[in-house]
């Protein structure tokens, strides 16, 4: 019997371009699916960015604003303005509560005896973490926040003295600007409310009796799709627009000074 004649079986070009086309389609999506969960994972890292830096510097202002006039109970120290106005003697001279023009960020200065630390009660520290000595502890400390190239910093020094403790420490990142409003009573109780104005129309600062901050925090890096063009308004200032692909928003928060009777 002759052998069969047994031939290797194989593709045609016809199947192997459509398997070819197949892999592709397949390949593509593959891609598209990674480009996705690429960018919502970049745009949810961006956002949760800009929300810790809102939240954040909040959580600093707010800190030293509730200590705002607080001294220790058996202190003979006069009591300190919880919040010291533009003409506060300070370091270098250098402004202490101010109003900025347009839409230029405000700054806020609060005076308080520092208490003990919640970690640690033998330690006292200043908005920039540095220990207040031993030997300072009996003073009223001064923290000034500021916005300075895109962070909140802090700076600070004892009341009275003209040495800076810390200065232009910078605590929070992805910091735009600051407004800041005052709240004083106008109609002749000391312990409301009546309205919010800004530092350039506060006439008696011992009369504040709340704080009224917001500050606009961005993403630190680009977003994909850049997020649309828009005004930004804090509180009474003119409006910031800008335009460099990053997400924002604004943060704001209200915190009544308890230290002022």
């Amino acid at each position: 019997m002759m052998p069969l004649n047994r031939r290797q079986a194989g593709l045609t070009l016809v199947e192997l371009m459509i398997a070819m086309t197949l892999s592709l389609v397949l390949m593509l999506g593959v891609i598209q699916v990674f480009l996705s969960v690429r960018q919502t994972y970049s745009a949810n890292d961006a956002t949760s960015r800009m929300q810790e830096s809102g939240r954040f510097a909040l959580t600093f202002i707010s800190s030293s604003v509730r200590l705002g006039g607080y001294l220790e109970p058996g202190s003979i120290l006069p009591k300190p303005m919880a919040i010291q106005g533009p003409n506060c003697v300070g370091p270098d001279d250098t402004p202490c509560s101010s109003n900025g023009n347009g839409n230029a960020s405000d700054s806020i200065a609060v005076a308080f005896q520092v208490p003990p630390d919640s970690s640690d009660s033998n330690k006292r520290r200043d908005c920039a973490g540095t220990e207040v000595t031993t030997a300072n502890v009996g003073k009223v400390l001064v923290n000034v926040f500021r916005v300075s190239d895109g962070n909140l910093t802090c700076s600070s020094y004892f009341l009275g003295e003209t040495a800076w403790l810390s200065q232009n420490q910078a605590l929070v990142p992805g910091i735009d600007a600051m407004q800041v409003l005052y709240g004083i009573s106008t109609d002749g109780n000391p312990e409301g409310v009546t309205r919010y104005v800004s530092a350039n129309r506060v006439s008696k600062w011992a009369d504040v009796r709340a704080v009224r901050v917001a500050v606009l925090a961005n993403s630190q890096t680009t977003v994909s799709p850049a997020p649309p063009q828009r005004g930004y308004y804090l509180l009474d200032a003119a409006a910031l627009t800008p335009n460099d692909g990053f997400a924002r928003q604004i943060f704001s928060t209200t915190i009544g000074l308890k230290n002022t009777y």
